[in-house]
């Protein structure tokens, strides 16, 4: 695979509604956003980490570790701007997201990705001639479908309830990471298409930051 062009582009707003100023917090003993940032950067497959956002201090912080930005438009950095957009715009304005053979949507809020992660997932991306991939940890629930009403429909058969050990084939996905073939973003404008894989992650490793509370929790664990 190390001839083709693999980016990771990192998608980082300056504003929250959740938490302000998020990406620029310090998680531990550094800012949030680092922590995917060096994630990536570590990684033994990736060619390019590209940092995408519409503030300064961010970019500032991309440049520090020593990756490629993005200056984001305020036209792609509301509130009800989907990853999607963003991500296409990456894609159409950096010369090295255009010329990309493989493309990596990180999430920063899933700060317990590890490079390992990335480099486990591109060989499983490659080996089984995935055309997108996205990421999840094993996952039992019972899920449920219910509307308005009330009226509540199971993901299961109830009079065939099954085990824990049957449903080891369940995932959950985590949202950490995307890995998508450019053609499929060209093509589909979208993260998901053609043949699908998935990579599988560490429980903890789902943990993602959304709130205050998430934040402390999570935090708490990596002290």
């Amino acid at each position: 695979m190390s001839s083709k062009s693999i980016v990771a582009i990192i998608l980082a707003r300056g504003g929250s509604k959740g938490i302000p100023k998020k990406n620029l917090r310090l998680f531990g003993n550094a800012p949030l956003v680092d922590w995917c940032l060096n994630a990536a950067l570590k990684s033994k497959k990736i060619t390019t980490v590209i940092l995408s956002s519409d503030s300064e201090e961010i970019l500032e912080r991309g440049e520090n570790l020593g990756c490629e930005i993005h200056h984001r438009s305020p036209k792609h950095a509301q509130d009800t701007t989907s990853s999607e957009e963003s991500m296409l715009a990456v894609i159409s304005e950096h010369p090295l997201a255009q010329s990309a053979d493989i493309l990596i949507l990180v999430q920063p809020t899933s700060p317990l990705t590890e490079a390992e992660d990335f480099d486990l997932a591109l060989d499983l991306f490659e080996n089984e001639g995935f055309d997108s991939l996205a990421t999840g940890t094993l996952d039992h629930s019972f899920m449920w479908q219910v509307d308005e009403k009330g009226n509540a429909k199971p993901n299961y058969n109830p009079q065939s309830r099954p085990r824990r050990q049957e449903m080891k084939n369940s995932r959950k996905e985590n949202g950490a990471f995307y890995i998508t073939k450019k053609q499929i973003w060209e093509e589909h404008k979208c993260r998901l298409g053609g043949k699908i894989g998935f990579y599988t992650m560490k429980p903890i490793q789902s943990l993602e930051i959304d709130s205050e509370l998430d934040w402390t929790l999570l935090e708490e664990l990596i002290i």
